[in-house]
């Protein structure tokens, strides 16, 4: 369910705030890419081509984001 509103809230408005592990983050969209870094270290940003990239690529302590998507807290 958490995994729907993530993607249609990122459809809608090209941009996602969202916390996992006590740490909030933020998925964008910039240009033809997807941008994603913690708002406490907003200079360790990491490009996608894709939300289903991020998703399933990009790790918080070993874990891609979609092995934890029921910890996932939409802000």
């Amino acid at each position: 369910m958490v995994l729907n509103e993530l993607k249609e809230r990122y459809e809608k408005n090209n941009e996602i705030k969202f916390k996992l592990f006590s740490l909030e983050y933020i998925i964008q969209k910039v240009d033809d890419k997807v941008v994603i870094y913690p708002l406490l270290y907003s200079n360790r940003k990491s490009v996608y081509s894709s939300l289903d990239e991020v998703l399933n690529y990009y790790t918080i302590y070993n874990e891609s984001i979609i092995e934890n998507i029921d910890r996932v807290i939409l802000l």
